[in-house]
Parts: C-alpha cells; sequence; structure tokens
C-alpha cells in the first residue's frame, strides 16, 4: 500500500466549499488503497477525525487566512520554511511513496521530491484562478522535470504545454459535488394558485452583478407574473445596496419582492442560499471549466435555467434543465413555463439529480485516482 505525505498550506475553515473539497480528495487516496498522511500549518478550524493515517501540523508561525497562494513575503517564506522543515523530518521517519500537495505547498513538495527521491504530485484547481499554462511558465524547468503528475480539473493548451515539459505527466481528476450539500428536500409543486409563491434564487460570479444584466432587463416582464420573487446572490456588499436602490426606485411596488444575499460562505449557509428556491438562474460562465456551483446546484436538487456556455453544456441538456440564449425573449418565456407548469420543477430538479450522480460519482474519481497514482508508481524515476 502506497504511503502519501499530503501538504495543506493554509489556515483551514471547516465549512468551507475549498476544505470540504480538500476533505474529498483525502477521502478519495483513503478510498483508492492508499495511506495519506497530512501535514498543515497551524491555524483555522481542527481537522475532522478520519480523513488521514496521521495528522501532523507545524510551529506556529505568523500566519493569516489572507495569505495569497503564490507570490513572496516574510509571512509567505517563513510559512515554508517551517513547514519545509517538518516535511523533511517526516520523511526521514517514514518512507513516503508520493508527495501530494495543494498549489500553496508547491515549493516544499518540490524540495521533498527532490531530496528524497519522492515522486511528486501536484494538485491544480480551478479555484485557484491561475493559467495552468502561465503556472508552467512561471516555474523553472528542474521543478517542472520533478512533478510526475498534476491532477487538474482546469482545461490548458497543448501545444504551450509541450514546450513546459508537463505534457503527458497531466491528469484530469473531475470536481465533485459537495456532499454535504445533499440531499435537500426537492421543492414542491406549490404554485397552482394565485396564492402561491414561486422563488427564482439568481447567482452571479462577479462582484458588481455584471452577468446579471440579461435578468435585469427581463424584470419588468417577469414581474408581472404574480407572486413571483427573486433572491440576488454575489457581489460586493456595496454593489449590492446600489443594485437593490436602482430596483426600488425603477420597481417601488415590488421592493418586497427582492432578496438579496452574500455569496455562501460555507456549506451551511449554501444550504440556507438554496433550500427555497424552486428556481436557480445561472449566468454565463467563463471558459469551459465546469464551476463547483453548478454541481453544488445540480446535488441539491434545484431545477435550472442558465444561459447557454461551454461550462455548461456537458452536463445541462434540454432534458434536465432548461439553457436559453442571452435573449430577454427566451428567458422570460422559460420562466413561465416553469411558473405554468408547477410540476416542471420537480422533474428537472430530479433530472439534474440524477445526473449529477451519474456523471460525478465518487466511484468513478477512486477508479481515476487509482489509475493515475498506480500509473506513476510503476514509472522508473528520472
Amino acid at each position: 500500500m502506497a504511503r502519501v505525505l499530503y501538504l495543506y498550506s493554509q489556515a483551514l475553515r471547516a465549512d468551507s466549499p475549498h476544505a470540504r473539497r480538500t476533505f474529498q480528495m483525502l477521502a478519495l487516496l483513503r478510498e483508492a488503497g492508499f495511506k495519506p498522511d497530512l501535514l498543515t500549518l497551524p491555524g483555522g478550524d481542527p481537522w475532522p477525525e478520519g480523513l488521514a493515517e496521521r495528522i501532523y501540523v507545524t510551529s506556529r508561525v505568523p500566519f493569516t487566512r489572507t495569505l495569497t497562494p503564490y507570490g513572496f513575503g516574510f509571512r509567505r517564506a517563513w510559512a515554508t520554511f517551517v513547514m519545509a522543515l517538518t516535511a523533511v523530518r517526516l520523511s526521514l521517519q517514514h518512507r513516503y511513496d508520493i508527495v501530494h500537495c495543494s498549489d500553496r505547498a508547491i515549493r516544499v513538495g518540490g524540495l521533498i521530491a527532490w531530496l528524497f527521491g519522492t515522486r511528486f504530485v501536484f494538485e491544480w484547481r480551478s479555484a485557484s484562478g491561475y493559467d495552468l499554462v502561465k503556472w508552467a511558465r512561471w516555474r523553472s524547468a528542474k521543478f517542472r522535470q520533478s512533478v510526475s503528475l498534476v491532477l487538474t480539473d482546469t482545461p490548458y493548451t497543448v501545444p504551450q504545454l509541450r514546450a513546459s515539459g508537463l505534457y503527458g505527466k497531466i491528469a484530469s481528476i473531475q470536481s465533485l459535488p459537495l456532499p454535504a450539500l445533499t440531499p435537500l428536500p426537492l421543492p414542491q409543486a406549490r404554485y397552482n394558485t394565485a396564492a402561491q409563491s414561486f422563488h427564482i434564487t439568481a447567482f452571479s460570479y462577479t462582484d458588481r452583478f455584471q452577468d446579471l444584466a440579461l435578468l435585469r432587463d427581463a424584470l419588468p416582464q417577469i414581474l408581472r407574473i404574480p407572486n413571483v420573487y427573486i433572491t440576488f446572490v454575489g457581489g460586493s456588499p456595496a454593489a449590492a445596496e446600489q443594485f437593490r436602490v436602482r430596483l426600488l426606485r425603477r420597481f417601488p411596488h415590488d421592493s418586497i419582492r427582492f432578496t438579496f444575499r452574500p455569496r455562501p460562505s460555507d456549506v451551511t449557509d449554501f444550504t440556507d442560499t438554496i433550500t427555497n428556491a424552486d428556481l436557480v438562474f445561472l449566468p454565463v460562465a467563463s471558459g469551459a471549466v465546469t464551476p463547483p456551483l453548478l454541481l453544488d446546484i445540480m446535488a441539491s436538487g434545484r431545477a435550472i435555467l442558465a444561459t447557454r456556455c461551454p461550462a455548461y453544456t456537458a452536463l445541462l441538456n434540454h432534458q434536465n434543465a432548461s439553457l436559453i440564449n442571452a435573449d430577454v425573449v427566451q428567458l422570460v418565456e422559460a420562466v413561465q413555463r416553469y411558473v405554468q407548469s408547477p410540476t416542471r420543477c420537480i422533474e428537472h430538479a430530479q433530472a439534474v439529480v440524477e445526473t449529477i450522480a451519474r456523471e460525478r460519482n465518487p466511484a468513478a474519481a477512486i477508479a481515476a485516482l487509482r489509475s493515475c497514482y498506480t500509473f506513476i508508481l510503476l514509472e522508473p524515476q528520472a
């Protein structure tokens, strides 16, 4: 059984989506038959029991939650140095077959790989906000040669990566929905009389709600439908207040039909945000990567109305959701279809749950991870 040293170099908020997805990776490693030991910096919340064979915490360092994933600075250098010392000590005590690190611990992972000839796996997540090709160019050729495998859910440009030396070392491991978000009760078909309400939750990916311009333009027609309520999620607090004021000026008699919520910061907050939604509206997502938000909404069992883009079409289709072009008429008609057919929300909610369970399930992820790790362990070291 291969032994893995998993490096996690940031303060932990145990209920944050990023932490939950890290828990998933550790669980997948264990289920795939590997023995992960976790090494982390102090700070944040306690790690749950049973995620790793052993959990090691470095000595306390000048550390805050706001450390950037890349760059330099005293706190970053000192935290890296202390983690490196602890990682070296652990590697002297135990024989690790693989050192696995997230994007904030790559310096330490590269050092351990160089000192002990350990296979080096780099877990690259789209949430880091950096392009994989740019990251490869930023690193030295010697460092790139030390990488045995990059696990990624980020698209990359093949011709550019060929020159980096990483081409052929990349495996795509698709993100999974957060298990803590499921199951939520499916929405009820309650909009069957004029006295019942219909709730739309609209998520924004931007700080100033620019991507909700289509929904904003469609509001005059949507608000003609009785008892439709809309919750806007995302944006900065200042932008949300400005948006709210503009809507109140434009629709002074409909103020009670608008609600604003900040972007969910943890699993509980996400659940509270989406529980009452009959329909979720998603604007265009940039790039081709399926956003984790879509996975979590699908797993929570909510009907989805989304603007058509490459990030959605891999999982959404006319059988489990409504995909529209960036057209006000199409948006209004889609909302009316859901309102006029109360069972449509339930049918699409059930369909997206079945789709996510079929397309993004832990069993497939475990098999893929086992194959990747087994392959690099069988490869001779350079």
